[in-house]
């Protein structure tokens, strides 16, 4: 039983159990994936197979050590958290050869995913459609495909004029079945609200007049990004930062948390941020039981990222310079969280009370239950009374059906009760079986955390698509 009062070496732990999930679906990916009529590249998948084979070698020395559970020092983090990078940054290259994999195709519950997000943008400045493709590289953007074609013939010569806004997000292939990292689709449909971004752009200036040219066009581009975190955090709440921290923990790479580029802010101001607009809309899920001193899913995740980002801070300099000087940056932040705020004008706005049935619901999902429609066992038991009763008065007898009703479960309820799950249960399994000595083989390990790993997804995409087709029942 894992001690999660007492855990040491958190951060770590965390970043190579994320490292190993991106391993474990790169395998349930190549698994899938064969044209078992044709016979089509069984060749080219036993060379991924056996490349993911070599890279789970090299986490061999790392999970031996943590399995002592002896706190690391300084140098002993900086060395794991190095070669973790390393190994990930092995994992995304390989991810880029997935162009030799074919016959991949989207889950249909990702295009109701999307769906459930643009309905939050106003019905008058709403795109008809969001395209979602799947990508080689281990990336989640967002662009224009009509422009992208344009810009891509136009170097050979050839003008062409498609004359209509396609927006397109992009998705890495081995995160097709994994509804909680979709979370970070939901900030790059927010590219896609151009009337909004628009409206922050050119309403009260929150760039400092005092900058160059070079650096108003940076900011342009960061304001935007901000604008995107915003939105997704209002979507989802505490989800888009848990799935955002755990990108960036096992992106950051060399980089650090802290290195900003020409066009987004570094990741560790973005989270600020995003912690802040759930600290300011006060909207928590709280764990049942407390790892180390984190009591909720948005302080565990930050802080976890917040200790690499210390790390990294001693050793690692800026690739970008911020523009210039540190106050105007935070001064550009202020601005453009405020005006944002005020101009973002979403459908819906998310409180606490919409969370209310988040741990429930995570329960559920740990006995292995679907989690498309939420019924209230505590409101039945109130009402257990009434059912015996012959005659009903019309109030007792609506509040009697609204007992035993189960209504559908929504979308940013089902991938924050994932992630709970994921704190609660996952995790806590994948520590006991990497970090616990024994003499099973890591690729037997690995398969059967995979297993577990995929029976959630199942459970997370049933959920979808059956809080879909519930609505779709309701609307008849």
């Amino acid at each position: 039983m894992v001690n999660l009062s007492s855990m040491v070496n958190l951060m770590e732990k965390v970043l190579c159990i994320e490292v190993l999930e991106k391993i474990s679906r790169m395998q349930r990916f190549l698994r899938l994936e064969p044209d078992v009529a044709r016979q089509q590249g069984t060749e080219v998948l036993r060379i991924f197979v056996t490349a993911l084979d070599g890279i789970l070698d090299n986490l061999t020395p790392i999970l031996r050590r943590l399995s002592e559970d002896l706190e690391l020092d300084q140098w002993e983090s900086l060395a794991t958290v190095r070669r973790l990078s390393d190994i990930m940054n092995s994992v995304d290259e390989l991810h880029t050869q997935l162009q030799f994999i074919h016959g991949t195709w989207l889950q249909p519950e990702t295009h109701v995913f999307i769906k459930s997000v643009l309905e939050f943008i106003p019905e008058d400045r709403r795109p008809k459609r969001v395209s979602v493709i799947l990508s080689n590289s281990y990336s989640f953007e967002e662009s224009d495909l009509s422009l992208y074609f344009e810009y891509v013939l136009r170097r050979t010569n050839v003008t062409i004029a498609i004359q209509r806004e396609t927006p397109t997000v992009f998705l890495p292939k081995i995160e097709r079945d994994n509804p909680l990292n979709w979370a970070i689709l939901v900030h790059e449909c927010g590219h896609a609200d151009y009337e909004g971004i628009n409206k922050v752009l050119q309403g009260r200036q929150i760039i400092p007049d005092q900058v160059d040219a070079s650096t108003k066009d940076i900011l342009r581009r960061w304001a935007e990004e901000i604008y995107c975190d915003i939105f997704a955090t209002q979507v989802l709440g505490p989800a888009y930062l848990a799935s955002f921290a755990t990108f960036a923990l096992a992106l950051a790479g060399a980089g650090g948390a802290e290195i900003a580029s020409e066009t987004h802010p570094a990741d560790i101001v973005r989270i600020c941020i995003i912690r802040e607009v759930l600290e300011k809309n006060n909207l928590k899920v709280a764990l049942a039981q407390p790892w180390v001193d984190y009591d909720d899913v948005t302080s565990f995740f930050y802080n976890v990222l917040e200790k690499r980002t210390k790390l990294d801070r001693k050793y690692v300099r800026p690739m970008v310079p911020l523009p210039q000087l540190p106050l105007i940056l935070q001064d550009f932040v202020d601005a453009s969280c405020e005006q944002i705020d005020e101009l973002i004008s979403l459908s819906r706005q998310l409180t606490l009370r919409d969370f209310s049935r988040i741990d429930h619901l995570a329960r559920r999902l740990a006995k292995g239950i679907p989690i498309a429609s939420y019924h209230n066992p505590e409101l039945v038991e109130l009402r257990r009374k009434d059912f015996q009763e012959v005659e009903l008065d019309a109030l007792r007898f609506n509040e009697v059906k609204q007992a035993v009703q189960e209504p559908r479960t929504l979308l940013w309820e089902i991938v924050n009760a994932g992630w709970l799950h994921k704190i609660e249960s996952i995790y806590p399994d994948a520590f006991a079986l990497f970090f616990t000595p024994s003499d099973t083989a890591l690729q037997e390990k690995i398969a059967s955390w995979g297993e577990e790993l995929e029976a959630t997804d199942r459970l997370l995409l049933k959920s979808i698509e059956s809080s879909e087709i519930q609505r779709l029942m309701e609307e008849t």
